[in-house]
C-alpha cells in the first residue's frame, strides 16, 4: 500500500552509498533470491504509523554516544551499528511514534538510507533526525512497510546495545507461548490457537498458528525468511512440536517481492505421506475438526472467531441459523451443539464444504446441519426471491480490503451482503456480520451497516461489539493490529 505521507523526497546531498527512501510502488521488483525451500514470507498489510496516536512526549534531543558492553545475565548483546550494514535516517518530526514502540516505519517517513542497499535490503540500524539511533530492524526496498523494527531503545538514557537477533527470537517466543499458557492454552477442550501474532508478540512478520499437533508458520518479512531456521528452531524447542507448514501467500509475495509457496518440514512420515493422507485433528471448545494441510486457508483455521463462535451460538438454542462462508463449520457446528434447530452452512468451495459435512458427522451434528457449496451472495438473493428467512444469520466473508487503495470498494462490497444478510433475517432475528479487514475501522464498519439497513428501510440495532480473543494480542502504540470486527445487530 502506498504510503500516505507524501511523495518520496530524493536526498541530493547524500553521501556516496546513500540510498534515498523509495516508495513500493516506484521501485522493480527483482526476482527472488532463491528457491522456496529457502524461507518464505507474508507482508503484514499497510497503515501508517500515526505520530498523533503515540504518547510519552517529545523525542530526546541529545546525541548519542554509542557505549559499547552489555549487561551481564541476559542474551548477548552487540552494538546494533556493529551488525547492521545499513543506516535509515527519518525525517524531520517523523521519529516519535517509533521513540514509543510502533513496528512498522514506511517509506514516506525516511530521509534517506545509507549503505549496500542492493535489491534485497538487509539489517538496519533506523536514527531520528538528529542522529540518535532509536532502533534495529530490517529494511526491504521493495516492500510494503519499508522498515519492520524489532527492537526499540525508548529512550537515549539507555545504551544502543541490540540483543544478538537470534537471542531476541528466542526469548519473544518463550514469552508468547508463557503468555497462551497464562491465558489457559493449550486446554483439554481446545489445541487449535495463535501462538504468535507477529507486532502483537514484538515479533513482526511471524505469524504462528498451533493445529494440534502441527504449527502452521507464515514467515512474512525478509528478516523472517532470513532467520527461517532460528524460527522453527525454537517453536520446536519451546513447544515441543517439531511438525510444521511454512507458507507465504500470493499477497504476501506480491507485497514482499519473495517467492510464494507451501512447504511441510518436519518427520519424514509427515513431509512424505501423501496429498490428502495427511488430515489433522484439533478441538475448539470441544468440538473436533478435520483441517486439511494441503489446502490451507491462510494459517488453516480461524482461531480468531473462537470466542465470538461461542457467543454467537448462546443466542441460537431452538432457533434456525444460517451461516454464511462457513469454511470447516465453526459456527455452524457450535450453534447445533448449543441447540439450534437447524443450521445451513454455505461456502463456494467443495473441498471445504467436504470437511464441513465430515466435522458434522464426527461430531454427531449431522442431522441438524446442511453443508451447500454455493455462492453466498447468489444464495441469498434466491432466499430473498424465494421469502426465505433464517431466525439468526452469521456472514464471515474473506476480506475485501486488501489495502487502503481498496478501502472504498470494498464498503460498497460489504454493504451489499450485508443488505443481503439483513434481508433474510426473519422478524425479530439476529445477524452477526464481521470483517477481517484491518482497513476497515470501526468507523467505517458501523457506516457500512447503515448504508445497508438504509437500503431495506430498516433501522440497524447494534447489540453487541465484539473481536479477536486474547491469544490474538495488539499493541497499544499500533491499533492497526486490532483488525477484527464481529457485530451483533438486530434490524428493525
Amino acid at each position: 500500500m502506498p504510503e500516505r505521507g507524501g511523495k518520496r523526497k530524493d536526498d541530493k546531498r547524500a553521501p556516496a552509498g546513500a540510498h534515498p527512501a523509495t516508495r513500493p510502488g516506484g521501485v522493480k521488483r527483482p526476482s527472488p533470491g532463491g528457491r522456496f525451500e529457502a524461507g518464505a514470507a507474508r507482508a503484514g498489510g499497510g497503515g501508517r504509523p500515526r505520530a498523533e496516536g503515540a504518547r510519552g512526549g517529545k523525542p530526546p534531543a541529545k546525541s548519542d554516544a554509542r557505549p559499547a558492553g552489555g549487561k551481564s545475565g541476559g542474551p548477548k548483546m552487540v552494538p546494533g551499528p556493529a551488525g547492521s550494514a545499513l543506516r535509515v535516517v527519518l525525517q524531520r518530526g517523523k521519529s516519535k511514534p517509533f521513540w514509543v514502540g510502533h513496528p512498522w516505519l514506511f517509506s514516506g517517513a525516511i530521509e534517506k538510507v545509507e549503505g549496500p542497499v542492493g535489491e534485497t535490503g538487509g539489517p538496519c540500524t533506523v536514527e531520528d533526525e538528529r542522529g540518535n539511533p532509536l532502533g534495529w530492524g530490517y529494511y526491504n526496498p521493495i516492500g510494503q512497510i519499508a522498515v519492520r523494527i524489532y527492537w526499540h531503545r525508548r529512550t537515549t538514557d539507555l545504551p544502543f546495545e541490540v540483543p544478538a537477533f537470534g537471542a531476541l527470537l528466542r526469548e519473544r517466543i518463550a514469552a508468547a507461548v508463557r503468555l497462551r499458557q497464562g491465558i489457559g492454552f493449550p486446554s483439554a477442550d481446545t489445541n487449535v490457537y495463535r501462538v504468535i501474532n507477529a507486532e502483537g508478540d514484538l515479533l513482526p512478520g511471524l505469524i504462528v498458528d498451533r493445529l494440534g499437533d502441527v504449527l502452521s508458520v507464515q514467515l512474512n518479512a525478509r528478516a523472517m525468511v532470513a532467520n527461517r531456521a532460528d524460527v522453527l528452531a525454537a517453536l520446536a524447542e519451546t513447544i515441543g512440536v517439531s511438525n510444521f507448514v511454512v507458507a507465504v501467500t500470493e499477497t504476501a509475495s506480491k507485497l514482499e517481492g519473495l517467492e510464494a509457496g507451501q512447504q511441510l518440514v518436519g518427520a519424514p512420515n509427515f513431509v512424505n505421506a501423501p496429498e490428502g493422507r495427511q488430515p489433522t485433528l484439533v478441538r475448539e471448545r470441544g468440538l473436533t475438526y478435520t483441517v486439511d494441510l494441503h489446502a490451507l486457508q491462510k494459517t488453516g483455521f480461524y482461531a480468531d472467531q473462537r470466542e465470538n463462535r461461542q457467543r454467537f451460538a448462546a443466542t441460537t438454542p431452538g432457533r434456525t441459523v444460517l451461516d454464511g462462508y462457513c469454511h470447516l463449520g465453526g459456527f455452524g457446528l457450535a450453534a447445533a451443539r448449543a441447540g439450534a434447530r437447524h443450521v445451513t452452512q454455505i461456502d463456494t468451495s467443495e473441498p471445504v464444504i467436504a470437511l464441513a459435512r465430515a466435522n458434522a458427522i464426527a461430531n454427531g451434528l449431522a442431522g441438524k446441519t446442511e453443508a451447500l457449496v454455493e455462492d453466498v451472495v447468489v444464495y441469498l438473493k434466491e432466499a430473498q426471491a424465494a421469502g426465505r428467512t433464517w431466525e439468526r444469520v452469521v456472514i464471515d466473508p474473506p476480506k475485501f480490503a486488501q489495502s487502503r487503495a481498496h478501502l472504498d470498494d470494498a464498503l460498497q462490497k460489504y454493504a451489499r451482503l450485508n443488505a443481503l444478510a439483513i434481508g433474510a433475517v426473519a422478524p425479530g432475528g439476529l445477524l452477526l456480520s464481521c470483517s477481517c479487514s484491518r482497513h476497515v475501522s470501526e468507523e467505517d464498519f458501523g457506516r457500512m451497516l447503515t448504508d445497508a439497513g438504509h437500503r431495506l428501510r430498516r433501522p440497524v440495532q447494534i447489540l453487541e461489539q465484539w473481536g479477536q480473543p486474547a491469544d490474538h494480542p495488539s499493541l497499544s502504540v499500533a491499533p492497526e493490529g486490532r483488525y477484527l470486527k464481529a457485530w451483533l445487530i438486530a434490524v428493525g
